[in-house]
């Protein structure tokens, strides 16, 4: 037991460490948002919304009168609606869920480590690592699918290395059962999963195992193809919008358009995200070196290694990096966790950095330079993430949280336009014109047109009897209705993480500008006295 203990510990104090800083920052967070458990980004309300909307009246639909293809998660969506289901809608579900998760995440990681018989000392310093750097609370506080995704990806490519590499042949046939039933989770919880999904392919393809791969692929992209025909039977696209109206993909019009659209995204992508660039070129070096040491393309470490390096590069040039690593924190976990099982490779028993050797100082030097110059990036990406995220919660909570609580007071059952749908319809019951797309076919598909105009959303809110809208201006550059009546504005004063400081309440029609401004003034007293509100 004693040994068990001690060979442990660097699971038992990431684990401590995890805990003590989500219970640090969540007593900011709740503090500041007045005793309110709430979440860093507002999409995790489109999944909890949509979560309650099935599991409550069996709707896949971010309101419960009708399907909406808005959610990308839809294995995160079902697990959600699941816990709904079985002990009631709250919002505690999704940071429980998730903190269990992150804690899986970190003993599976140790587990994988500890298979490449990785020092105690470089367990901990790669769990540390991803706790902080990534970090993982940010991925328990944004209340949405990032730990399963991370799980779930982790998982698949230690497996198909492991049983592409043939160096464990007592678990080769395990391991390929495993994989078969990761495939198809790993693009249902995000269809980015894609990618890891062609990876692994084309290694089975290269050891030529044809019926497995086509099994493995099939079943893979079986999630998208279930989705598509429920989504298409019912009026929308076979990808979800958010994908639609947020992914990069190639211009076919012109040979030049075609590598300006690949190039292009990723330069945005690397100018906005370093820390992508820093672990990519982390991973080449680590592998270069592993090559060097004798380890070869096939051997499990090199493939994983080329399984994420390949991942990288795709989600650079089709899904990007998003804030509070909303969709690279899966790649970021990977990469850590590839550098951290290479160590023992690198850095043989008994050497290590600190060697008082004199010859080895000036390389023991270059080493520790090239690690902070790695490091800083992610450093800073990772420290400023979670210095600001009670104030990211706190954001929501003045903003889309109070545009819910109002719209539930005053507006019940009510048609509302909206930009942002999230929290609004989870805290209320309402009909929802999504004038940002994510919620209305019509719109999305007028806005990847780029024919959507201050007519479709004039024509869009009479036929819907929306009574209100509430939007950022700065979002709609084309204009608005001419006929709408601005008659109260909120601006919150530290605003860090949401899309516009001001968010506008307007009255689609003069008759409804009167209410409009009575329950603004009446509501006035329940906002957060950071919160300005001007009006009439």
């Amino acid at each position: 037991m004693k040994k068990a203990l001690f060979y442990n510990w660097p699971l038992y104090l990431s684990i401590l460490t995890l805990l003590l800083l989500v219970w640090l920052i969540m007593d900011a967070c709740i503090t500041q948002n007045q005793g309110h458990l709430v979440y860093a980004l507002d999409d995790a309300y489109i999944g909890m919304a949509m979560a309650r909307n099935f599991a409550q009246h069996g709707v896949w639909g971010v309101t419960r009168y009708g399907f909406t293809s808005c959610s990308s998660p839809p294995l995160w969506t079902l697990l959600l609606s699941l816990t709904y289901y079985l002990g009631g809608v709250n919002q505690l579900a999704p940071f429980l869920l998730n903190l269990v998760l992150t804690v899986i995440i970190l003993a599976s990681a140790d587990a994988i480590l500890s298979y490449y018989r990785t020092p105690p000392a470089a367990r901990f310093g790669t769990l540390l690592g991803t706790i902080l750097l990534v970090p993982l609370p940010v991925l328990i506080v944004s209340g949405m699918e990032q730990a399963l995704q991370t799980l779930v990806s982790m998982l698949i490519v230690f497996y198909a290395a492991r049983m592409i590499s043939g160096e464990s042949p007592g678990t080769a046939r395990w391991d390929s059962i495993r994989l078969l039933i990761l495939a198809p989770l790993v693009t249902g919880v995000r269809f980015e999963g894609m990618f890891l999904i062609i990876a692994i392919c084309a290694f089975l393809l290269l050891l030529r195992r044809w019926a497995y791969t086509l099994a493995f692929g099939a079943l893979g992209y079986l999630p998208w193809l279930c989705y598509g025909i429920i989504s298409v039977s019912k009026g929308w696209f076979w990808l979800p919008t958010s994908l639609l109206l947020k992914a990069s993909l190639p211009n076919l019009n012109s040979p030049s358009g075609f590598i300006l659209s690949l190039l292009n995204p990723m330069y945005v992508t690397l100018h906005e995200a370093m820390h992508m660039l820093v672990l990519l070129t982390a991973l080449l070096v680590m592998y270069i070196i592993a090559c060097e040491k004798g380890s070869g393309a096939f051997e499990s470490r090199q493939i994983m290694g080329t399984i994420i390096f390949l991942t990288g590069i795709a989600h650079l040039e089709f899904v990007g990096a998003g804030p509070m690593f909303r969709y690279d924190s899966y790649w970021c976990v990977l990469a850590f966790l590839y550098l951290g099982l290479q160590l023992p490779l690198v850095l043989p028993r008994g050497q290590t950095l600190l060697t008082r050797e004199p010859w080895t100082v000036p390389k023991n030097l270059a080493y520790g330079i090239l690690c902070l110059l790695l490091l800083f990036p992610l450093a800073i990406k990772g420290g400023r993430l979670l210095w600001f995220l009670p104030q990211c919660t706190t954001d929501i909570f003045e903003q889309q949280y109070q545009m819910g609580l109002f719209v539930h007071r005053y507006y019940q059952n009510s048609t509302v336009a909206l930009n942002d749908i999230g929290a609004v319809n989870f805290l209320a019951d309402i009909h929802c014109l999504d004038l940002w797309g994510l919620a209305n076919a019509e719109v999305a598909d007028a806005k990847r047109k780029h024919t959507y105009q201050v007519a479709d959303i004039e024509r869009l809110s009479k036929q819907t009897g929306a009574r209100i809208a509430i939007i950022y201006d700065a979002w709609f550059v084309g204009g608005l209705p001419p006929e709408w009546i601005r008659v109260g504005r909120w601006t919150i004063p530290n605003n860090v993480n949401v899309g516009e400081d001001t968010v506008s309440f307007y009255a689609l029609d003069p008759s409804e500008a009167r209410y409009l401004g009575e329950s603004l003034s009446d509501f006035s007293s329940q906002l957060p006295p950071e919160v300005i509100q001007r009006g009439q």
